[in-house]
């Protein structure tokens, strides 16, 4: 994202914490130093050099456990995926009301951008690139918010309106927090204001 990045939120995160490698492994060292240049850099203006450089290994190294960037860049990004909608589905219930999707869905947004602020950052900024390359048309929180919102819609719950439209508002609530808190603009944890976004996210879908 850039070097103006809230180092100190991202200092808290244990270096041998592996994404989708086992901890202390040196593949969870070389997915945690690929995250923080991801965010610092973006994937394009960083180099295999850059990542073993930061990992105090060689390029021959690297492909040993990576055979590209990109790969490494998608195996990452399926990984906090995955995890993301683990979130979600942990507290959402089946049949659960709309307001009860928003809280899940918020939930585990505040959840991963406090425990694992670059997993949030890679994320947010990432999402739509490889969402859009994979053509997945359905396993993202996002996603799931814009059904549950059309469902809603249908029901004569909320005021009819494009639901993309809707949902992607309402969701512009927490994401938009997201990243003032990775910039430092917003100090206090976003865990402890999730009763106020979904009040938010709500008023933003009733509005007509």
């Amino acid at each position: 994202m850039s070097k103006y990045l809230n180092k100190a939120l991202f200092m808290r995160e244990d270096p041998k914490r592996g994404v989708s490698a086992p901890d202390g492994s040196t593949k969870a060292r070389i997915e945690r130093a690929s995250l923080r240049l991801f965010a610092e850099h973006g994937i394009d203006g960083v180099s295999i050099k850059d990542i073993a450089k930061a990992c105090d290994l060689s390029d021959g190294a690297m492909y040993r456990h990576f055979e590209s960037k990109e790969a490494l860049a998608r195996q990452l990004f399926e990984a906090i995926h995955k995890r993301l909608m683990g979130l979600v589905k942990e507290t959402l219930a089946e049949g659960a009301s709309l307001e009860q999707t928003v809280r899940a869905v918020v939930s585990a947004f505040c959840e991963l951008a406090e425990t694992e602020p670059s997993q949030f950052a890679y994320h947010l900024t990432q999402r739509n690139v490889f969402l859009a390359r994979s053509g997945d048309g359905g396993a993202d929180p996002s996603s799931l918010m814009a059904r549950r919102v059309a469902a809603a819609m249908a029901a004569g719950e909320i005021p009819k309106d494009d639901p993309e439209l809707k949902s992607a508002m309402a969701m512009g609530v927490v994401m938009q927090a997201g990243e003032y808190r990775l910039f430092g603009r917003i100090r206090s944890p976003l865990t402890g204001h999730v009763d106020q976004f979904v009040r938010a996210v709500m008023a933003v879908l009733k509005t007509g």
